[in-house]
């Protein structure tokens, strides 16, 4: 987000704060009323269900009652008149007449009951004759071929249970459902009648009819066979469908009803989209008006940050135009006061480095005087080597090498001339401290032409033979290493002097780490952080200057300097370690 712009980050605001948490909430209540109304309209046609199955277990009770009524005829007189019609194929004579007469009034009672169901009662004797008929059926007809096949069906050892089964056409629903039981002499076991007792199929259609268009009900028996159906007119075959089913424990038959789901969802549906068109046209109003002011308000801030991009590339004359008394008015004028400012100290200290560089050369000048000691230096050399003394000879022109790296001191130069100046530095202190040090040194192919600031590793050999070689070592040696790792070069400087204990080395790199800070002049081993931060002032932030202690004692200093973005030298000199 830092990379873009107060606007853009209010129109990402909006859209992740407010839009998307919006649309989130939005279409989680939406699945979430979807499931509720779905659990609810599920259960409503679950409850539907088991009211129909109450009234149909209902209706199967009176249909078991009646069978019971005749297939345990205990009462003497209902007993006698079966057993004198059993055989009767018509009406012979009046005692037949009276026997059926008789029958029939006691069947009226059972009729009765199933007026408002409009069962039909049959009684068929052991010739599949009609003697008792609550319909248009005439008395002593012959049982239609459909029932006489369902009554070679039943088990003449079973009379306690009904024998259920469908009437009507192959292929169609049913239009009659029938219960079947035989009747028999509880003397002698045979059989006197059978009962039969059917339900109409328009019984069943009034009684799966919900009133809900979208519902559809069907009732199959315990073979799977359908017994009656109500085809919804709205449902659908395609589609995700809501489910509920029941059974009649007693007779084994199942209810199941199914109701499109895109039926429940259709008015949520629409009362959805509405109030989503309705509230994204509040957004879009929002969004617009919100738009229009960040962009007046953003407008101001724009301007400024063009103009801060336009100083930072180098027009200094620019300035932002002050419009108005707002908070940007009041920012707008502070900030070109401190343009301004920033403007005035800039020519200051441009002045004060100016001077200061001329005062530091005016100063190496006058303390030096470079050409009359160097000639003086020389005259003495030729004179020394002239008598002989080769040795003097040699210090003198080694100090006269260091004197004209110290006259050209903001000079960059090669590394390999930057060796031969230590070269000449380690003779000079050598003889000035009364040490045998041995110098050796290793470049690698390509870095002795490496351009370096003058100077740089001299306060590290200055170090290492003030304070390593302090102890006055018998062999002192110091060595010199350059090698190219990935796109660095490395220069290791190592000495066998005394070293320092490990604290001490973790303390002097972090001074190290932390070169930009201050360090007081009187501090120890100020050469060495000088160093690091001159690294860090010409080289960057990669560069640095790191101390560990050397494998067979003593120090080892590592300076790794990036390859690809080498600065110029710079001209200022180093203060030597104390």
């Amino acid at each position: 987000m830092s990379r873009f712009s107060f606007y853009r980050r209010l129109q990402f605001s909006f859209i992740i704060f407010i839009l998307l948490p919006f649309i989130a909430v939005t279409f989680w209540s939406y699945s979430s009323v979807g499931r509720n109304v779905s659990d609810k309209i599920t259960l409503s046609n679950q409850e539907t269900l088991n009211v129909i199955a109450h009234q149909m277990e209902k209706t199967i009770d009176g249909i078991s009652f009646a069978s019971v009524f005749f297939s345990q005829p205990y009462d003497t007189d209902l007993l006698e008149r079966l057993r004198s019609l059993r055989d009767v194929e018509s009406f012979t004579n009046y005692e037949t007449y009276a026997h059926q007469a008789k029958l029939k009034e006691m069947a009226s009672i059972l009729s009765i009951q199933s007026l408002d169901l409009n069962l039909e009662i049959l009684l068929i004797n052991r010739h599949d004759r009609v003697i008792i008929s609550n319909q248009s059926r005439p008395v002593f007809a012959v049982l239609p071929d459909r029932l006489q096949d369902e009554l070679g069906k039943l088990d003449a050892k079973e009379t306690t249970e009904l024998h259920w089964f469908a009437d009507g056409e192959a292929g169609a629903l049913p239009d009659m459902y029938y219960a079947a039981r035989f009747i028999v002499d509880p003397l002698d076991r045979e059989r006197l009648a059978t009962l039969f007792i059917g339900i109409p199929a328009d019984y069943f259609r009034s009684l799966l009819d919900t009133g809900n268009p979208a519902v559809s009900i069907t009732l199959s028996d315990r073979a799977g066979i359908l017994i009656a159906r109500h085809e919804g007119s709205k449902s659908e075959s395609s589609g995700s469908v809501l489910k509920s089913e029941t059974v009649l424990q007693r007779v084994g038959w199942k209810l199941e009803s199914h109701m499109p789901q895109r039926s429940v969802v259709g008015q949520i549906n629409r009362e959805f989209f509405f109030s989503t068109s309705l509230v994204g046209l509040f957004f879009l109003f929002f969004l617009i008006l919100s738009m229009l002011w960040a962009r007046q308000i953003n407008k101001p801030i724009s301007l400024l940050r063009s103009n801060v991009k336009q100083y930072v590339g180098g027009n200094r004359a620019v300035r932002i135009p002050v419009k108005g008394k707002d908070e940007v008015a009041v920012l707008s004028a502070a900030f070109n006061q401190i343009l301004d400012e920033m403007d005035e100290l800039l020519r200051r200290m441009e002045n004060e480095q100016e001077e200061k560089r001329l005062l530091e050369l005016q100063a190496l000048a006058a303390q030096i005087r470079p050409h009359f000691l160097l000639n003086t230096l020389n005259s003495i050399k030729v004179n020394l080597l002239m008598a002989g003394d080769d040795a003097h000879g040699g210090m003198i022109d080694s100090l006269m090498k260091l004197l004209r790296a110290y006259v050209r001191v903001d000079a960059p130069l090669e590394l390999a001339e930057e060796v031969k100046i230590l070269d000449s530095y380690i003779q000079v202190m050598q003889i000035r401290n009364r040490l045998d040090i041995r110098f050796v040194f290793t470049l690698d192919e390509g870095l002795s032409s490496l351009s370096l600031p003058r100077l740089l590793l001299q306060p590290i050999v200055e170090n290492a033979i003030i304070h390593g070689f302090s102890a006055r070592p018998e062999w002192p040696v110091i060595s010199l290493s350059a090698r190219i790792a990935g796109r660095m070069a490395e220069i290791e400087i190592r000495d066998n002097g005394r070293g320092m204990p490990e604290e001490a080395i973790m303390s002097l790199n972090q001074r190290l780490l932390d070169a930009e800070s201050n360090i007081p002049v009187q501090e120890k081993s100020v050469g060495l952080v000088n160093t690091a931060r001159r690294l860090r002032v010409l080289y960057g932030h990669r560069a640095r200057l790191t101390a560990a202690e050397g494998e067979g004692g003593g120090m080892s200093f590592t300076l790794q300097i990036p390859m690809q973005s080498r600065k110029e030298a710079d001209r200022h000199d180093e203060d030597h370690a104390y």
